[in-house]
């Protein structure tokens, strides 16, 4: 059995999920980029909740499933298909093609987050490995992680970002949260917001822009209709660096306060001089 049949009854109720697929495509086709696509999508919700969900009866988990696999696959045999066209004399020009693939990774985005936001209330996806790592951080859902740094609520990113977040914590802040007084609600506020950002910085240098909030996508003018590379390489890094930077002198500030040397006078030699002191100056 194709892979795609464990979740689509046929050709016609994939076109449904997938805007502008080729009238003429079958699973055969598709087979590859679905292995593929479905492994990625496994790896955000576990094995056992896919095939759960592709088995079970059709509900909003399983359409926003569809969904995501469908748009999913497509994205990933947009080459395939650019390059048959081409063979057939067919010129498939190259910001066509750029929008295409965003415009399938966007739907793709958007369903995943449907789908982990309605699983968010499932009993059997408590019990996975990556909803149990959750346990570990300190920002434990997408609300309060975009309290701290706005994600648009996505699901999809917060929990992609769970090792990463992991290891900001590790790595950075973990220290400050174990001397951070419990009713220091303002220090608090300000932690968060520095492993937030630490955790989007470190998400940047690993992740494609594509796979990131539209918050934090719209910041690059070059992802919106062309991409170049080296160019979006170094803009993301550079915003990388700008949040680093940002979260660590935050950190700094709260080591300050925690330390209790809030006074902001400058510490001389001659500021330990008593009243009682005698200054001679020499002519």
């Amino acid at each position: 059995m194709n892979v795609l049949e464990e979740l689509f009854i046929d050709v016609a109720q994939f076109h449904l999920y997938s805007p502008y697929a080729e009238s003429n495509m079958n699973f055969k086709d598709l087979a590859s980029s679905a292995m593929s696509a479905i492994k990625q999508v496994q790896s955000v919700i576990s094995p056992d909740i896919y095939k759960k969900i592709a088995a079970g009866e059709d509900n909003d988990e399983k359409d926003a499933l569809r969904s995501a696999v469908a748009n999913l696959t497509l994205a990933k045999q947009l080459i395939f298909n650019v390059l048959s066209l081409r063979k057939s004399d067919v010129d498939i020009y190259k910001n066509e093609q750029e929008q295409m693939r965003r415009a399938y990774r966007d739907n793709y985005y958007n369903a995943m987050d449907t789908l982990l936001q309605l699983l968010d209330s499932n009993e059997e996806w408590k019990k996975t490995k990556a909803y149990k790592a959750l346990e570990n951080l300190k920002l434990k859902t997408t609300y309060e992680f975009d309290a701290s740094y706005p994600i648009d609520n996505s699901f999809l990113y917060f929990f992609r970002c769970v090792p990463i977040q992991q290891e900001a914590l590790d790595d950075y802040v973990s220290g400050y949260y174990e001397r951070l007084p419990e009713k220091d609600q303002t220090n608090r506020r300000k932690l968060d917001r520095c492993l937030a950002k630490i955790t989007v910085a470190l998400s940047l240098r690993r992740f494609d822009i594509l796979e990131f909030p539209s918050t934090i996508r719209n910041l690059f003018e070059d992802s919106k209709v062309m991409r170049y590379g080296t160019q979006e390489q170094e803009r993301m890094l550079t915003l990388s660096d700008d949040l680093m930077s940002q979260a660590l002198e935050s950190l700094k500030n709260i080591d300050l306060s925690l330390s209790g040397n809030t006074d902001a006078d400058i510490v001389t030699e001659t500021s330990f001089n008593r009243p009682d002191d005698k200054i001679y100056l020499m002519p």
